[in-house]
């Protein structure tokens, strides 16, 4: 998260240059309200994204989990929303019930063959998991070329220079995904993330359209 902050700053202070123009108790009683609203009164919207595959993994899982953050039910997802332990409990009767709003939300987003593999599944952290495990893509050689080749070709062109950020960060993301940085010292782990941050800074000026080419020059002096 840190490394992110990091590169936002510094695109943000790029574009700046190149266009040169209560207390606990409230908490748990939020809380309380989140899980033991009635179930009825979630509405969730359908995800516009439908999970076809590898190929459509990233936009899905993070279109999904927007939706989720959106109504606070991400907890269902990643395992924070635990199942009561008393299943004859107003508690229990609750979490189940919405677990199966999502679960079956979950379910109606991925094209009927993907839900054929899951959906027996009992929760709808299991079925979440289970799908990144099978399409995320994690260490997939193939895809970080692919990502890689289209950074690689990728130039401002015809896009503004937010557009032109906005793609790069999203292919920076997924690339971070297939590929992510493992090694055994935090040490290690932080020079290659400053490496990581400096080569993308150049390869967004680089990438710039001749317009900005007086100013791109100053920056890499």
């Amino acid at each position: 998260m840190g490394e992110n902050q990091g590169i936002e700053q510094v695109l943000g202070k790029l574009v700046e240059l190149l266009t040169a123009k209560k207390d606990e108790a409230a908490s748990v009683s939020r809380e309380i309200v989140v899980h033991t609203e009635p179930v009825q009164k979630i509405e969730l919207m359908p995800n516009d994204v439908k999970l076809e595959g590898i190929k459509n993994y990233l936009v899905w899982s993070r279109r999904a989990l927007r939706l989720l953050k959106a109504k606070k039910l991400e907890g269902f997802i990643n395992g924070e929303s635990s199942e009561p332990v008393d299943k004859s409990s107003p508690e229990w009767s609750t979490w189940d019930a919405t677990n199966n709003l999502v679960a079956a939300w979950l379910l109606s987003s991925v094209t009927p063959a993907i839900a054929s593999t899951v959906d027996t599944l009992g929760s709808a952290a299991d079925i979440w998991k289970a799908l990144e495990k099978m399409y995320s893509g994690a260490g997939n050689v193939m895809l970080m070329v692919e990502v890689e080749d289209r950074l690689h070709d990728l130039k401002q062109g015809e896009r503004s220079v937010m557009d032109y950020i906005a793609e790069l960060k999203s292919l920076w993301a997924d690339a971070d995904h297939y590929k992510p940085i493992e090694l055994p010292h935090s040490e290690c782990v932080a020079w290659v993330k400053k490496w990581m941050e400096e080569k993308r800074v150049i390869q967004f000026l680089r990438g710039l359209n001749p317009e900005f080419e007086t100013r791109r020059s100053a920056i890499f002096h």
